[in-house]
């Protein structure tokens, strides 16, 4: 047991001494700016807060919220369910890129970390949204819906 305990001691302190010494974890390449002539950030999601209810298919946890909120028209933030986040984003004429994403370190259970970790993954595929009632749609490269959320303000 002491032994477990000493690992996860020198986990945390490697994760910590690593962004506190300035390195960074490798993230997706930053959004690429939009181009001259485009539609502007769609400003009816400014502002609102968005709650993952399906993630490529497999569902969420119930009772975890991992929320995304439009911060800004180059801006978001957000809660994976145990860590805070905020990142980069573009909004052009539905095309939409998020990333790199940078989050708080917290531990929590393993089920909350997975969740997490997949709903912060899936962010910086994203390539387009579509908005329809209170339901938002997030697709990838492909066009294919990789996150389904929805408004809660």
């Amino acid at each position: 047991m002491r032994h477990l305990i000493a690992l996860a001691c020198c986990t945390l302190l490697a994760a910590c001494s690593a962004t506190s010494s300035g390195e960074q974890p490798a993230t997706a390449a930053a959004p690429a700016p939009a181009a001259a002539g485009t539609p502007a950030f769609d400003a009816s999601l400014l502002g609102s807060i968005w709650v993952a209810e399906d993630m490529g298919g497999a569902g969420v946890i119930d009772n975890l919220q991992s929320r995304l909120e439009f911060v800004s028209a180059s801006e978001v933030a957000g809660h994976g369910g145990c860590n805070s986040f905020t990142g980069a984003a573009v909004l052009t004429a539905g095309q939409l890129s998020m990333g790199p994403l940078a989050s708080t370190r917290k531990m929590c259970p393993p089920a909350v970390m997975g969740q997490e970790g997949r709903f912060l993954r899936t962010l910086e595929t994203v390539r387009s949204a579509r908005v329809e009632h209170d339901l938002l749609y997030l697709q990838d490269a492909n066009g294919q819906t990789v996150l389904r959320l929805s408004r809660t303000q």
